[in-house]
C-alpha cells in the first residue's frame, strides 16, 4: 500500500491539511502522519493533534520526521504560498531521506519551491509516487512503537536463547551479533553511545 505524510502550517491550513488526509484515504494512501489530524491539545504555539501518541513537542516532530522518511511521498498543503519553519524542516527531512514532495499550490519561498513538485491534484501525486515506488524506507520505533517493541523483545529472547541454551559444540556468536544488528536496525539505534 503506497504511504504518505502529510505537511503545512496547523495553525494557518488545518482544515486543507485535514481535507488532505481524508483525500490521500480515499485514494487507499495510508497517511503514516498525521493520521488523525484533528487537534485535541496545545503546548504553546504548537498543536497536537488526535494521532499524536504523546504530548512531548520533540516526540511529535521526531515521530512526523520518521513518518516523513518512511512515506512513499510528502504531500505539501500550502494553498497561499506559505511554508513555516517547521514545514520547511520537514521538506528537508524528505529531501535528505530521497523523498518526493508534492503540492498543488508553489511555496511563496523561490528556494524551497526549487525542491517542491507542482501536481495539477492529489491524484496527480499518487500517480507519480505510484509510479516510482520508493525502496528500502527506514523503520523507526516512533512510526508503530508497539510492535516495533515487541519485536525488539522477540530478538532479545533470541539473543538470551543463544547465550543462555547454547549447545557447547555450536558458535552462538553469529546469531548473537546478527540478531543485535537486526535490532539496531529495528530502533534505529546509534552504532555507538555518545
Amino acid at each position: 500500500m503506497l504511504t504518505a505524510a502529510v505537511s503545512g502550517s496547523f495553525h494557518r491550513h488545518m482544515s486543507a491539511i485535514t481535507a488532505a488526509v481524508h483525500e490521500l484515504a480515499a485514494l487507499s494512501v495510508r497517511v503514516l502522519s498525521p493520521s488523525d489530524p484533528r487537534v485535541v491539545a496545545a503546548k504553546g504555539e504548537f498543536l497536537f493533534v488526535a494521532s499524536d501518541r504523546h504530548r512531548s513537542v520533540k516526540l511529535v516532530q521526531d515521530r512526523h520526521m520518521d513518518c516523513i522518511k518512511a512515506a512513499d511521498f510528502l504531500w505539501l498543503v500550502c494553498p497561499d504560498g506559505y511554508v513555516g519553519l517547521s514545514a520547511a524542516m520537514e521538506i528537508n527531512s524528505a529531501l535528505d531521506a530521497g523523498v518526493p514532495i508534492y503540492t498543488i499550490v508553489a511555496p511563496s519561498d523561490v528556494t524551497v519551491r526549487e525542491y517542491v513538485t507542482v501536481t495539477r491534484n492529489l491524484t496527480e501525486a499518487v500517480d507519480r509516487a505510484n509510479a516510482n515506488p520508493r525502496q528500502n524506507r527506514p523503520e523507526s520505533l516512533l512510526i508503530d512503537p508497539h510492535s516495533s517493541i515487541e519485536e525488539a523483545h522477540a530478538m532479545l529472547e533470541r539473543v538470551e536463547s543463544a547465550l543462555i541454551r547454547q549447545n557447547h559444540f555450536d558458535d552462538p556468536a553469529p546469531r548473537v551479533y546478527r540478531e543485535l544488528a537486526n535490532l539496531r536496525t529495528k530502533l534505529i539505534l546509534p552504532s555507538s553511545v555518545q
